[in-house]
């Protein structure tokens, strides 16, 4: 089984390399909705974990509302300085479903299995959608993506997410 699984692994790696795909060993997808204040707010942290990682991450924004479209999403990017961010638009939210989002702003990082080994906030600016903290701020996703980056795990439980939620129809 060990044996099926590594060539499994090994195939899927040499097909990336032939068809072009990123060989970075995480991906980040940010769940963003172009309404949402918190969305808009966590445009720097973002901004700031890609200057840092986006050489050795992939980055997405996943915009799961049906009202999304290819244009406004690039407006969203381009207007909040998340240009570098590759779109997915995901009107049937199926990969929403599939990543468990539920609130925008979040993000779901996985390795290069598919696994997901971060599902939370990106900043601890918000302790609660239109409550701010006051003072300092962290920027999580810079640290979660640090530590990962170096070998560590994130451990359980995750900082929830603040935002607005993703209206499953």
């Amino acid at each position: 089984m060990k044996f099926l699984k590594a060539f499994f692994f090994t195939i899927l790696f040499m097909s990336a390399s032939i068809f072009g795909h990123s060989q970075n060993n995480y991906s980040v997808y940010i769940f963003v909705a172009e309404k949402c204040p918190i969305s808009i707010y966590m445009a720097k942290p973002l901004q700031e974990a890609y200057k840092k990682f986006g050489n050795q991450v992939d980055f997405y924004a996943v915009f799961p509302m049906k009202n999304s479209t290819q244009k406004s999403a690039d407006k969203f990017l381009k207007e909040y300085g998340l240009s570098e961010f590759k779109i997915k638009l995901d009107y049937y939210q199926g990969f929403s479903k599939k990543l468990e989002a539920t609130i925008t702003p979040e993000a779901v990082v996985l390795n290069d299995l598919g696994e997901v080994v971060y599902r939370g906030r990106i900043s601890d600016a918000y302790r609660a959608p239109g409550k701010m903290k006051h003072g300092p701020r962290k920027n999580e996703m810079v640290q979660v993506l640090d530590n990962l980056i170096n070998g560590m795990t994130i451990s359980k439980p995750w900082a929830n997410a603040v935002g607005c939620y993703i209206t499953f129809h």
